[in-house]
């Protein structure tokens, strides 16, 4: 046997065995994308990576505080950062990090402080329905904590009695991040 050849089989055995293994995790290059939704049923949609690296430890309490600022809308109207937090619940939940073990706030100021209005107070405003509120309300039912920047209501001119249901006010985005990263949450930017 010629040495290229004792060098070639091998290879060829290991091109073969990877390729059974990923056919045998679900790998196929024609099929379709998976899409769910564990826990947020209507928003956050995600596909299952079952061998995917840097999974949460499902023993672990994951303590993330998202920084949305953001007032970018998606096609429904939707904001498209406050999507992702569901994205995030899904992904989590996905991993097998249960409710328990996920502890999530968003704080909201910037373009995104019109996302604590009530359904009310954003029908008022805007003359439409909140597009947001079922969103909302999903991830409240999640365990995920809403609060606004006080100091981004006093800028746009809304009052705390508009605020909606799942939504508390902070003192402040500059003082809630801070506050929430000192109780050990880790700070993800929208």
């Amino acid at each position: 046997m010629t040495k290229s050849f004792r060098l070639i089989v091998p290879a060829i055995a290991a091109i073969a065995l990877g390729a059974s293994s990923a056919l045998a995790a679900g790998a196929t290059t024609d099929a379709p994308q998976k899409w769910v939704n564990p826990v947020i049923k209507d928003y956050g949609q995600m596909h299952p990576v079952p061998f995917g690296a840097l999974k949460p430890d499902p023993n672990k309490t994951w303590k993330v505080v998202f920084d949305l600022g953001m007032g970018k809308a998606m096609k429904n109207g939707v904001n498209a950062a406050l999507w992702h937090v569901a994205r995030a619940v899904n992904v989590y939940a996905d991993a097998g990090v249960d409710r328990e073990h996920r502890d999530f706030a968003v704080v909201l100021h910037g373009a995104a402080t019109d996302l604590a209005l009530s359904p009310a107070a954003y029908k008022s405003k805007f003359g439409k329905d909140d597009p947001n509120q079922q969103l909302k309300d999903e991830l409240a039912a999640a365990g995920v904590k809403l609060y606004v920047c006080g100091q981004a209501l006093a800028d746009n001119d809304i009052t705390p009695d508009q605020v909606g249901p799942h939504v508390e006010v902070a003192l402040s985005a500059l003082a809630a991040i801070p506050v929430l990263e000192s109780e050990g949450y880790q700070l993800f930017e929208m």
